[in-house]
């Protein structure tokens, strides 16, 4: 008969452990003095048949609620009592105050937890069914055993488990894991040769039994980590933005892999200030952007400004060939992403061009100008606006990581009213419309301001939030002047006596 099947066999004669069985349990490594502790027994077997048997009983605050019969040579065969309950064997070790500082150990069978306790692991205990071929994650007849002793299991903060190193082993180790909790589960590496630790005290010995339960290993629990496990991630060099010189290197570098949030309030020169940007890392460091504006049209806007960055005088001023150059320039530094008609320009929409554009030409830096003009379709229904921006955000700046590329985002800040002097004040990052999380989520958070929007072209550009400023800068604000007619910004004292 197959073990785990109650009730299908008549009790049977029950006497001390005899010589025969006691040598058989002696050539598996197991103390016959242990059994004998046990209250283990031999008894008849169901045949006439040369095969030693033995009565495993098992306990339940000191009272026999069941009985395992086996062989422990020949042939190997279960079968159990009548009205057998399915607990765990030897669950009164889990009530022992004696025990309460020690591990638990779960094994496949009793004769692994024999061979436990005789090494000096007297906390340890045995399913009562063996390892299931399956798991379907439910709390089956074949699971019942933890409910009978769950009060008792969730007072145990280390459990190791010592169950057989074959497939249906490791269904019952991942079943065991999962329905106790890794956080609190050992498991054990068998030696080479080994499959069970009754394997291992038959063929190493007791020390052996307890080396391997000492050097059992927890079960690895994601994102929780020592030192010696963290890689040493890539190196990401943070460059100049090359804007009036070298006027914002002390507070602003661009780092790959970083989400740069630009905001200021409208006509200031946030897209200005973007794309001096990008011109700058074009021109000094050969790399390629990624641009998706939708406020400002490529053709014609767009392209008098980099042609105006390109060749240092307005449109209106270049000849054909300066044109014709500044154009070449473009084609080869930059992309642009826009819809087609009737198209929605989700984020999904975005991200799936920009990854386009870093594969196939190597684009380092993508720009979205503005947010406000992302649309909403695939916000999840029941979501808060401010939800999706969050998480939105935290997919972007994955993409950016994943990707090596920085991401700039222009968001516009919520509508501010006029001071008594009738000047639109200065806004922060906090004053971005919809969101914390656009001060929460960035590494680098930019506001652009001019004090006299109406007289001159004075900007100050406000590093507001630097994430490291051991690498990319510290906050601060510099002011600068913007020339039209090179589409870029320069020192404020330029051309000043």
């Amino acid at each position: 008969m197959h073990f785990g099947i109650a009730g299908t066999v008549t009790p049977r004669d029950e006497w001390g452990l005899d010589q025969a069985c006691g040598l058989a349990l002696e050539a598996r490594g197991l103390s016959v003095e242990t059994a004998a502790k046990l209250g283990w027994l031999s008894c008849r077997g169901p045949t006439n048949s040369a095969d030693r048997w033995i009565a495993i009983p098992y306990l339940d605050e000191g009272k026999r609620v069941g009985t395992k019969y086996r062989t422990v040579a020949g042939s190997k065969l279960f079968t159990q009592a009548p009205g057998s309950q399915q607990i765990l064997y030897n669950v009164d070790c889990l009530r022992d105050p004696e025990l309460a500082g020690d591990p638990l150990v779960i094994t496949e069978g009793e004769m692994d937890a024999h061979a436990a306790i005789q090494s000096g692991y007297r906390k340890t205990v045995s399913v009562p069914g063996g390892a299931p071929p399956s798991d379907d994650g439910g709390d089956g007849p074949k699971w019942h055993f933890l409910e009978h002793a769950a009060a008792l299991l969730a007072k145990e903060k280390l459990i190791i488990l010592a169950v057989d190193g074959d497939a249906n082993g490791a269904v019952l180790c991942q079943g065991l894991i999962r329905r106790l909790g890794r956080t609190r589960c050992q498991v054990v590496e068998y030696p080479i040769g080994s499959k069970d630790l009754n394997d291992v005290l038959r063929e190493q010995g007791e020390l052996a039994v307890r080396k391997t339960l000492a050097t059992a290993q927890y079960v690895e629990v994601p994102g929780l980590l020592r030192l010696r496990q963290i890689p040493e991630p890539p190196r990401r060099e943070a460059t100049s933005t090359f804007i009036a010189g070298e006027a914002l290197d002390p507070h602003l570098k661009i780092r790959q892999g970083d989400l740069v949030v630009v905001s200021g309030p409208p006509g200031h020169g946030k897209s200005s200030f973007v794309s001096n940007l990008v011109c700058n890392l074009a021109w000094n460091r050969q790399m390629v952007s990624a641009i998706c504006s939708m406020e400002q049209p490529v053709v014609p806007d767009l392209r008098r400004t980099f042609r105006s960055y390109r060749t240092e005088c307005l449109e209106r001023d270049m000849g054909e060939q300066q044109k014709c150059d500044a154009d070449q320039w473009i084609n080869d530094k930059f992309l642009f992403v826009q819809p087609e008609e009737g198209v929605d320009l989700t984020l999904d929409w975005v991200l799936e061009r920009f990854t386009t554009a870093v594969i196939r030409c190597h684009a380092s830096v993508l720009v979205i100008d503005p947010w406000n003009e992302i649309s909403i379709q695939d916000q999840p229904e029941g979501w808060t606006h401010e939800q999706f921006i969050s998480q939105s955000l935290r997919r972007i700046k994955a993409f950016a990581r994943q990707h090596n590329v920085t991401v700039i985002i222009v968001a516009h800040p919520k509508k501010m009213s006029r001071n008594r002097d009738g000047k639109i004040p200065k806004p922060t990052l906090w004053d971005i419309a919809d969101s914390a999380s656009w001060f929460n989520r960035c590494d680098v958070g930019i506001i652009i301001y001019r004090p006299r929007p109406q007289d001159d072209q004075t900007t100050e550009i406000s590093i507001e939030k630097s994430r490291d400023h051991y690498s990319i800068g510290v906050p601060g604000t510099v002011s600068l002047k913007w020339e039209m007619h090179a589409s870029r910004f320069v020192d404020l004292f330029l051309n000043k006596d």
